[in-house]
């Protein structure tokens, strides 16, 4: 039987050299959408796994490589966790007191890009299976890892390796990428998450700029395509205004609402942490707020590009111009209906 208070003393006394793990792995980069440090991040990942006795595949993808790990246990009981060694861009970089890829140890935080999302939770997996090994010798069950390299960008190719791979994956149960910890100090473990349709949105009406004065009244703009075609998508009331896009959305079940009116209320550690003074539609907080939160579909606009954005008045008419929008789906959704759907609306 483990001895969890050993466990617990382990992860204690040996959280600084875990830390230093983190900290290599932050400084490697591996910015998916950016193409950077990829390769490199998965054999460091794959590094990392062998050092504690996996067997260790790094797996090719029309796209970043996957990295697959094995180890046998006491039980014949397979339990796979779902990990992720790409990161978000880091831009804009202005607003980092350090370097993103330096990972800084300040007041008992550690920052960097990926220190959370997701380098933290595959190093804190990996310090708790030191510590089982360190207490017990031998892992209970049968461990498997998948750590890939595209999540950040809609896990494009994820699909169709597991369907090739299906037995190598095969498991009794799969943990997710993250938990963490929450305001409260409770562990926090998550069961599901909504879907996403990611999508970039571009207009172009010209094949170079033009002076303001001269096609600001002859020629189409760009950007005014873009924000027209925007416009669309949602209402000032929230709901999404692509015809077909809430049909067959199944709504909370009873059993829903119950399990969401369990959960801690989240409305002020939300406006704590984000700094709003409240939420849409009018919501307060309590279980309305977090049914909102899961069963809701959404339309965001991520990012746009056009024009001139430099210091000082450039007076310039746009060609080009793009909108990266990413829709969060809820059950009975799919991606290939969603973008379906957007095409014939645009």
């Amino acid at each position: 039987m483990m001895n969890l208070t050993q466990v617990d003393k382990y992860l204690e006394t040996h959280l600084d050299e875990s830390i230093a793990e983190l900290s290599t792995l932050v400084a490697q980069p591996s910015v998916g959408a950016q193409n950077w440090g990829m390769q490199e991040c998965a054999r460091l990942v794959g590094q990392m796994l062998a050092r504690r006795g996996f067997n260790i595949e790094i797996m090719p993808t029309g796209g970043a490589p996957v990295v697959f790990a094995e180890r046998k246990g006491r039980s014949n009981k397979t339990l796979l966790f779902y990990n992720h060694y790409d990161v978000q861009p880091a831009e804009p970089l202005e607003l980092w007191d350090t370097p993103p890829f330096e990972p800084s140890l300040r007041d008992g935080k550690l920052y960097g890009r990926g220190v959370s999302d997701d380098k933290g939770h595959l190093t804190a997996r990996l310090h708790t299976i030191d510590a089982i090994l360190a207490t017990d010798g031998e892992l209970p069950c049968n461990i498997k890892f998948i750590i890939e390299g595209e999540e950040e960008t809609s896990s494009v190719h994820l699909h169709d390796f597991i369907r090739e791979n299906k037995q190598k994956l095969a498991a009794d149960a799969c943990i997710w990428e993250f938990g963490g910890v929450d305001h409260r100090e409770v562990p926090m473990q998550y069961l599901g998450l909504r879907g996403i349709c990611y999508v970039e949105l571009s207009v172009e009406t010209a094949s170079i700029d033009v002076h303001s004065g001269l096609g600001g009244s002859i020629f189409p703009n760009a950007a005014w395509r873009l924000i027209w075609a925007l416009s669309t998508l949602k209402g000032p009331d929230e709901r999404i205004r692509i015809p077909g896009w809430h049909d067959g959305i199944a709504p909370p079940s009873a059993r829903d609402r119950e399990l969401m009116a369990a959960q801690p209320d989240l409305a002020e550690e939300y406006k704590s942490r984000f700094g709003v003074t409240g939420f849409l539609k009018g919501l307060t907080g309590g279980v309305e707020l977090a049914l909102a939160e899961v069963f809701e579909p959404t339309c965001t606009i991520c990012g746009l590009t056009s024009g001139y954005q430099g210091p000082g008045s450039k007076t310039v008419q746009p060609a080009q111009a793009s909108a990266k929008v990413d829709f969060r789906l809820v059950p009975d959704q799919t991606p290939e209906r969603c973008l379906a759907l957007l095409r014939a609306h645009l």
